[in-house]
């Protein structure tokens, strides 16, 4: 089968249709579309910005060295199978699912992975960032390090409202651990999001992590840690696309593929309708000289615990 990295076609006879929370997305060329590249721009930043603007990301097939990629995929896995989260009795490589249901992030496991360590925040990722935003840069300290097993993938959101308690001009990196065909169920954006002033100045002022304190059930969630609000933008990835009258984009992807976009542009991912488990990492960088979202860097960062919580008067 063709990855997005060689092709630009999104479906054939073979495929089944492309689904994500349940839905099945529209087909038409309104609807859906590929990935546009952006591996010709990749050494001119004023061009990779305004593509990042036009379209609310940018796609650089094949920008990281695959191997390095694979042999990263290939210690998370290992670590993952010996928590039982993959088929510890199978090549770890395969991401066969394994006996024990999930539904946490493996920032732990990322720590502690000197290969995906060096892929995501050493040399041509930096490189990449340093780039465009022209000068030194940093990332987040929590890398999202994600095992998807079969079934629903991530519902349309935006980052802004789990990370704008610092700079703004913050970009998301997904990077997949590995080929990823669309039955496995890769990323998907909805193009030009980030250019919607009204989602901006609603949805996009949020944060996850605030609660009115006159709401008794709301300071009760925040004391144990979880959410009142998930920060999902809709349920309902057709009737989104319908209703801001823009299309959804994805593709196949092959290790070694980076996907980078704003904290603007809202993004989810196809379901997983495979019999495997999708590995990918998203994580993020921004210049240095701004402030940086105190939950996310660190030590031991409070992510979205109950530390990280912050009480409105409402």
């Amino acid at each position: 089968m063709a990855t997005a990295s060689t092709s630009s076609s999104l479906a054939t006879a073979e495929l089944p249709p492309l689904r994500a929370q349940d839905r099945t997305l529209q087909p038409s060329p309104d609807a859906l579309g590929p990935l546009r590249r952006s591996d010709d721009a990749v050494d001119d930043p004023d061009e990779l910005w305004r593509r990042l603007d036009a379209d609310g990301y940018l796609y650089l097939p094949g920008y990281l060295d695959r191997e390095e990629v694979l042999a990263a995929r290939r210690d998370i896995a290992t670590s993952l199978a010996a928590e039982g989260i993959l088929d510890p009795g199978a090549d770890p490589m395969l991401a066969v699912p394994g006996p024990s249901e999930h539904n946490r992030i493996f920032d732990d496991l990322a720590k502690a992975s000197g290969p995906l360590q060096r892929v995501l925040y050493a040399g041509a990722m930096v490189r990449l960032y340093e780039r465009m935003f022209g000068e030194p840069v940093r990332h987040y300290d929590y890398t999202w390090l994600r095992a998807v097993r079969p079934g629903r993938g991530t519902a349309p959101h935006g980052d802004s409202v789990f990370m704008n308690r610092g700079t703004p001009n913050l970009l998301t990196a997904w990077v997949p651990l590995g080929d990823v065909d669309l039955r496995l169920g890769g990323l998907m954006l909805l193009e030009g999001s980030n250019r919607l002033e009204s989602v901006r100045r609603d949805y996009h002022t949020r944060d996850v992590d605030a609660f009115c304190e006159s709401d008794e059930q709301a300071a009760e969630l925040a004391r144990e840690g979880r959410w009142g609000w998930n920060g999902v933008f809709s349920p309902d990835p057709v009737a989104l696309r319908a209703d801001l009258g823009l299309r959804w984009v994805t593709g196949e992807y092959a290790a070694g593929d980076v996907v980078t976009f704003p904290m603007y542009t809202l993004h989810g991912s196809l379901d997983n309708t495979s019999t495997r488990v999708r590995l990918s990492c998203d994580l993020r960088y921004q210049r240095a000289s701004e402030p940086a979202d105190p939950r996310w860097v660190g030590a031991s960062p409070t992510a979205h615990g109950p530390a990280s919580k912050r009480g409105l008067i409402c």
